[in-house]
């Protein structure tokens, strides 16, 4: 009873004002579930360097979680909620080393979500890989993600089925996968750094990948309006990974569902070949115009970093590529294919062409 009184004491306390400074010391589940049913609409709940347990809150809303220190979390239909600061780290004791290791946020049917300056951390498993995941979206609305750090981390974000993605100004370092959508709409992935990457032995790693794969259900669509601008890819001169690369496994585009308003500009991707910027068939309004794309000879024998576009149409300008493949109706022009390795200096000055923007 005495604990009972000081958990729900301790909750008003902390959400009360937007002020409220937060108690030393681990949380346990327990008492992160009462600070989250005591929350008020446009409250914050403080958290400051505390190493939260936590447990499953369905239907948490109008708040914000400032800080804290997180492993996985699972979200239940949450609306309107933003971590800020927030890091998400699984403590040595608590890692799986080996098989399937859960996302750091697995979001269900949420909508509203905000992650801002957060970061999250992955670890190395048995197998001496890379493991867990950032974050999962699965369905729900309006999930933004901007000013955010992902390192060593096996997967930095899948949203499926998700309406409304913001992914901005985010930084990778030392990822095996990037970023990906699968039947995601209304989604811009800009300005951000990606890169190094440490994908494993047998992996087939991009920077940013839509698929079909998964997408059964009769009104399933792939990915469509969709903005993908300003990133700055690099994998680093050790890992062979593509770009971006937007593949049609379930054949959706042959039902009339295939991908659809597609935009693809000012992006610069250093290495990624072959692929570096491939879209499979697809529907209208794609354009890809105005990235820059660099070789890097490494040890993998790959010689190229293509722009390359199937059946569907589109427009494709103003490029700088190894080569451009297109198959019919594609108009392309204004391209350039430069089949050779880039000079260290044309890496650095396409580096620092985005290095402002992307930092901003």
């Amino acid at each position: 009873m005495i604990r009972a009184s000081f958990v729900a004491a301790l909750a008003l306390s902390t959400v009360a004002a937007c002020n409220a400074q937060p108690t030393t010391g681990p949380l346990s589940g327990k008492e992160w579930a009462a600070l989250a049913a005591a929350a008020r609409p446009g409250g914050i709940i403080d958290l400051g360097e505390r190493r939260v347990t936590f447990a499953r809150v369905k239907g948490l809303h109008d708040v914000t979680i400032k800080g804290g220190v997180f492993g996985p979390v699972v979200l239940d239909q949450w609306r309107n909620v933003t971590f800020d600061g927030t890091r998400f780290e699984t403590p040595p004791a608590e890692r799986v080393m080996h098989g399937f290791a859960a996302p750091y946020v697995d979001a269900y049917s949420s909508e509203r979500l905000t992650f801002r300056n957060a970061t999250f951390v992955g670890y190395v498993d048995d197998a001496g890989n890379l493991t867990t995941g950032g974050i999962n979206g699965r369905g729900g609305a309006d999930i933004t993600v901007t000013g955010c750090t992902f390192r060593e981390l096996g997967t930095v974000a899948t949203f499926m089925r998700t309406v409304g993605v913001v992914f901005t100004r985010n930084r990778f370092d030392t990822v095996r996968e990037g970023v990906r959508l699968v039947g995601a709409s209304k989604a811009t992935i800009a300005h951000n750094r990606m890169g190094p990457f440490r994908p494993a032995k047998g992996d087939h790693p991009d920077a940013v990948q839509f698929f079909t794969a998964g997408l059964t259900r009769p009104d399933d669509r792939a990915a469509h309006d969709v903005l993908i601008e300003g990133n700055f890819i690099d994998p680093g001169p050790n890992a062979h990974v593509q770009g971006i690369f937007i593949g049609d496994e379930a054949k959706l585009y042959a039902s009339g569902r295939g991908y659809a308003n597609i935009t693809v500009r000012n992006n610069v991707l250093i290495g990624t070949g072959w692929h570096g910027i491939t879209v499979g068939p697809h529907g209208p309004g794609l354009t890809i115009e105005g990235n820059r794309l660099l070789i890097r000879r490494s040890n993998d024998g790959v010689t190229d970093n293509w722009i390359m576009v199937g059946d569907g149409g589109g427009v494709v300008r103003n490029n700088y590529a190894g080569s451009i493949k297109l198959a019919r109706g594609v108009t392309g022009k204004g391209n350039t294919s430069v089949k050779r390795p880039a000079r260290a200096t044309e890496i650095s000055a396409a580096a620092a062409q985005l290095a402002p923007d992307a930092n901003r």
